[in-house]
């Protein structure tokens, strides 16, 4: 039988807590990124990712991609600081996406659709954060 999500999430907060990350707002941007993990576990989107202001963003990212046996990548933003993505180990197009993101040479749209793709948006809403007609 297939483990339920509340098993996963369990798993990544006894680890959280072994390291000694244990503050509120550290399981609060915990259980974020284990909800992003747990759609990229399932397939409801290629990759995903969270910013380096989340508490312990290394670290924590770490373990928890650790429990969903994801593959993580710390991505340096080319306006300063980081974030942390995540996709399947067996997921060859999305691994090859993260790494396009990171050789840079995209300009700005294209940066930008690319992300998305890799996050799960539609084609609409891409093309709207593109041009400037967010909702």
């Amino acid at each position: 039988m297939a483990n339920e999500c509340s098993v996963y999430y369990k798993q990544a907060i006894d680890s959280l807590i072994a390291a000694g990350i244990k503050e509120p707002a550290d399981f609060f941007w915990a259980g974020v990124f284990a909800g992003i993990c747990e759609q990229v576990m399932m397939k409801v989107k290629p990759a995903g990712m969270i910013g380096s202001d989340m508490p312990h963003a290394e670290e924590a990212t770490r373990l928890i991609a650790e429990v969903y046996r994801l593959h993580r990548e710390r991505l340096d933003k080319p306006t300063g600081g980081f974030e942390v993505w995540v996709c399947r180990k067996d997921d060859e197009e999305a691994l090859l996406n993260l790494k396009r993101l990171q050789s840079g040479g995209l300009d700005w749209a294209e940066y930008h659709a690319l992300r998305g793709r890799l996050c799960g948006y539609t084609d609409d809403m891409i093309h709207a954060y593109t041009e400037g007609i967010w909702p």
